[in-house]
């Protein structure tokens, strides 16, 4: 997908058509029935928000540039960077067997890290809900 109209002046028809494809290619992949997560410069993937919400976020905010891989908004994941993509494996080793030379452990020791690579940034947005309904002092 083109993502050119990301740093595109935001009064020009580039970045209008750019925030319509986006919306429409995070509705096509929603998760949830209304709410999707808002990649502006301010909420940065940690707000849900419906698509008119988002829409004036991204007009008013400005796009997150970093979010460079859309996998909040059904994009799959790859890793970014030549360095991550290489760390895999090292001489039939695993990414941590310098950790594990240094502090005697083997591969195991690590346990589950899960299939989401962005689980610590849905926790932190979970943090920004109510306790309960009616509840505005604590989070």
């Amino acid at each position: 997908m083109d993502k050119s109209w990301m740093h595109s002046d935001r009064r020009s028809k580039g970045y209008e058509f750019g925030v319509e494809a986006f919306l429409n290619f995070a509705v096509e992949n929603l998760l949830t029935t209304t709410h999707i997560r808002c990649p502006c410069v301010k909420c940065v993937n940690l707000k849900l928000y419906g698509v008119g919400i988002i829409r004036d976020h991204l007009y008013f905010n400005g796009v997150d540039q970093s979010y460079k891989n859309w996998t909040f908004h059904g994009e799959p994941w790859e890793a970014t960077s030549n360095a991550s993509r290489n760390v895999e494996e090292d001489d039939g080793h695993s990414r941590y067997s310098f950790v594990s030379e240094e502090i005697d452990m083997d591969d195991n020791d690590f346990g589950d890290f899960g299939s989401d690579p962005y689980e610590f940034a849905n926790v932190i947005g979970d943090g920004d809900q109510l306790v309960y309904p009616g509840c505005r002092k604590y989070t």
